[in-house]
């Protein structure tokens, strides 16, 4: 437990467990953001939280632990919703009242709700580095943002409370999900500055995660559940076979060199980023490449043919084609249209 005062700068319950549960160094504060660094007894690593306007709050972890850290999150008369997210390491669930533990899969998007009558417990297993994201929401405070959209009465919106309820009672485990791996490493690539279109990037980020985490509680509780027909390790090369896409758009993606390189059959590879990511290699490879084409035109000084050649596309009456197809104007006019805007800004 740690011998300085606890952070106060935050009511989450599940800071304020972790903050009482291990040895922490140091803080590292800006107007939003909290970094906790573990002392050398506890492990290594950080732990950063950061708090939206409307409630959401978003707690990253890396750390490497000498010890078990076991979270005991106190019971609350409001209705906090927990998603759970592990990238990487050994993590577990349990209820106070109860002797059975549930371990928290890896690539997996899982929730838990608190309790007035019990306590949820984590446990991140030590000797093992982990990395996991938690999104923790006030459900009343966040729930009437869609109320004021939708007729109270409206069947959906009944439906996603009826779950709510549900996550009082249990841990819900659903599909493994990798978009939520992709925009936890968008996330990394936001560069944090006192500009607030940086803040902007950070929470539109972690509301596409929430809004990934409910759409599947949603869509595996009321439709049939599709599991994947793959096995764990399976699911660890397509994760490394997407990010291998994501880092390197301009390299040659076919599906015979991937299988080769990351050791998996085309049918897994088919089947893993169809029941995965929705769609097909090629499509997500050029998605990949489209969306670095942006980020290239919006950031550096290449004009278009060098984009088109550094993200792999060898047409350039083809990139514009599909480019006009997504952004509804062609790359030039994207970039001069942009530039323009940023511009007004600066003024």
């Amino acid at each position: 437990m740690s011998t300085e005062t606890p952070l106060v700068l935050n009511s989450n319950p599940l800071i304020s467990a972790i903050c009482q549960s291990i040895e922490y160094e140091e803080r590292a504060t800006d107007e939003s953001t909290t970094e906790i660094t573990l002392k050398s007894d506890s492990g290594y690593g950080q732990i950063d939280h950061i708090t939206f306007e409307n409630g959401l709050t978003a707690i990253n972890l890396d750390v490497d632990l000498t010890e078990d850290l076991t979270i005991k999150i106190p019971s609350n008369k409001n209705n906090i919703l927990y998603f759970l997210y592990t990238l990487e390491g050994i993590c577990y669930h349990s209820f106070d009242n109860s002797e059975r533990f549930s371990k928290i899969d890896e690539l997996k998007t899982v929730a838990v709700a608190s309790s007035r009558y019990q306590q949820n417990i984590l446990v991140i297993k030590k000797g093992i580095p982990f990395k996991g994201n938690i999104l923790t929401i006030d459900r009343d405070t966040y729930t009437k943002s869609f109320e004021c959209q939708y007729k109270p009465k409206h069947q959906k919106l009944k439906d996603l409370h009826t779950i709510f309820d549900m996550l009082r009672d249990y841990l819900f485990d659903c599909a493994h999900n990798l978009k939520i791996t992709e925009q936890l490493r968008s996330i990394k690539n936001i560069k944090f500055s006192e500009c607030i279109s940086s803040l902007i990037q950070l929470q539109s980020r972690y509301q596409i995660i929430l809004s990934y985490h409910i759409e599947q509680l949603y869509n595996e509780t009321y439709t049939e559940r599709d599991y994947l027909n793959i096995s764990r390790s399976e699911i660890q090369k397509i994760k490394s076979v997407t990010e291998y896409i994501i880092d390197n758009p301009g390299s040659n993606h076919s599906q015979e060199k991937l299988c080769a390189q990351f050791f998996i059959s085309q049918s897994k590879l088919q089947n893993g980023f169809k029941k995965v990511h929705n769609t097909t290699v090629s499509n997500f490879t050029r998605k990949v490449r489209l969306d670095k084409a942006e980020d290239l035109l919006l950031s550096s000084d290449l004009n278009v043919s060098e984009i088109v050649y550094t993200v792999g596309f060898t047409s350039r009456s083809y990139f514009s084609k599909i480019f006009k197809s997504r952004f509804g104007c062609n790359p030039s006019a994207y970039k001069s249209r942009y530039k323009s805007v940023g511009e007004a800004l600066d003024i």
